[in-house]
Order: C-alpha cells, then structure tokens, then sequence
C-alpha cells in the first residue's frame, strides 16, 4: 500500500510540475539600471523603432537590441515634371530619422525582405509554430521619437517564437507587432496600445522574411496600464501561446473598436 501511495504521489508531483519549453532557459541581458515607463496610449505615434529583438539559432544568452525596422529596400524616387512623388518625399524622411537611431538600442544590420502574391498567413499554425510568453519577465522595449529624437524606455514582456517544422517558414513583415487578444465580456477580443495602422492596397505583393526549421523570434510585447487582470494569448496567424493572465485598464480597450484589425 506504501509503494502505491508513493507511487501516486510522484505521479501527482510529476504532473503539477511546470512543463519545460523551449524558452525557458533563454536568458534576455539588458542593463538593470534603466528607467522603464509605461507606454502610454498611441505613443507610437511618430516613434520608430520595431519589437522585434532577435532572430535566428537559439542560445542562451540573447543581448536585448531591436531591429531598427522591417521594410522592403527603399524605392528610386519619382520625378514628374520636375517633382517628387509624395510617397518618396514621406519614405526619405522615414529613411532620415532611422539614420538617427542610437547603435547602443538598435540594431544596423537589416532583414532580408521577399515578395509573393501568394497568400500564406493563415498557414501558420500550432504544428509549425510554437510561441511562449514570459508575461512576468520586465525588458525594456526601445522607441525613438522622430521630432524629440529622444529615446523611450518601455515596459515590455518577452514573446518567443520558434519554427518546429522541417520548411522555412514565411513570417509577414506586419508581424513585427504580435497579436494580443485578451478575455473581454465572455469574447476573444483584438487589443492594442494605439488606433494607429498602416493598411497596404490588396494590390501589393506580401512582404515578408523566413524563419528556418528551429529558428526562433523574440519579439516584446509593451504592458498596458495596470487594471483588471484578464486572460490573455499571443497570436501569430493561427498559432497561438499558451493562455496567461494580464491587468489592462478598462479605458483602453473601450478606446478600441470591436473588430479593429482582427
């Protein structure tokens, strides 16, 4: 009767133990001494700067600095009768204040970006893809005002994501800012920190980069002011983490429109 007490016991044990991932033993270097804020309700406006931090193997110690941003190269600008198209007028000025990143924050080196017609978001999934979130882990997320150039020290939480497939996998270049969906009046609701979005013509080829068979992404995820605490997900396409709990301020997520971006 002993043996089978014991039995259970470590059975019972075995299975309350928390269940290793392939982030766990991942560990994010940053300097401890900085000052991180919240982020404040479309802050992002006029701040560059991308949350992604890392791609690429796997290792043990990943020194937190972001990629500076995640576009296609830079188009010749247009000239017609003498002027320059608006779009090229916008994206040089885009391109001017990315010159102005600190290189102690952000990385130098771009991602290679490709192209297809083909559509492949939704492809995605929990069989390829395999996300962890360590919602209780704080680093900083660097931003970069384009007027102030001065730079914002957020408080963020890690999300990472690995490819467990044998395919190099397509990952749009929109993915840069994770999907947060959050438990809101019994429903699985889209939220954000902004109302700010960039919408592409459904003429224009989709950007994106490859993610390698056990490569992985790290990207941040900012908090929100602290409220309800809620039931959360990360979401890429149709793979999804782990549910995990947040605090949200209500004000924020009435800010937003039901179904904005979904």
């Amino acid at each position: 009767m002993k043996f089978l007490f014991y039995l259970c016991l470590i059975l019972l044990l075995s299975s309350c133990r928390k269940e290793n991932n392939f982030a766990d033993d991942i560990t994010l270097n940053f300097s401890k001494d900085e000052k991180l804020t919240f982020q404040e309700f479309n802050d992002e406006l006029g701040e560059i700067g991308t949350s992604l931090l890392y791609i690429g193997e796997s290792k043990p110690q990943i020194t937190i600095k972001y990629y500076r941003y995640i576009l296609p190269p830079s188009l010749p600008r247009l000239k017609t009768r003498g002027h320059t198209d608006a779009y090229s007028i916008v994206r040089q000025r885009f391109e001017d204040c990315n010159q102005l990143l600190d290189k102690s924050f952000f990385k130098a080196e771009k991602i290679q970006i490709f192209e297809t017609k083909e559509t492949f978001y939704n492809l995605l999934n929990s069989k390829n893809l395999s996300i962890s979130v360590r919602e209780k882990d704080t680093i900083p997320l660097y931003k970069r005002n384009c007027k102030t150039t001065k730079i914002k020290n957020y408080k963020a939480f890690p999300v990472f994501i690995k490819n467990i497939s044998t395919k190099v996998l397509k990952i749009p270049i929109d993915a840069q800012g994770v999907d947060l969906y959050i438990s809101y009046n019994n429903q699985l609701r889209y939220i954000r920190n902004s109302t700010y979005v960039i919408r592409g013509s459904e003429a224009q080829p989709i950007r994106y980069f490859e993610l390698k068979p056990d490569e992985i992404l790290v990207y941040s995820y900012p908090y929100f002011k602290k409220g309800e605490k809620t039931k959360a997900k990360i979401k890429i396409g149709n793979a999804a983490s782990k549910e995990f709990e947040m605090s949200i301020d209500e004000n924020i997520i009435k800010k937003i429109p039901e179904g904005f971006i979904k």
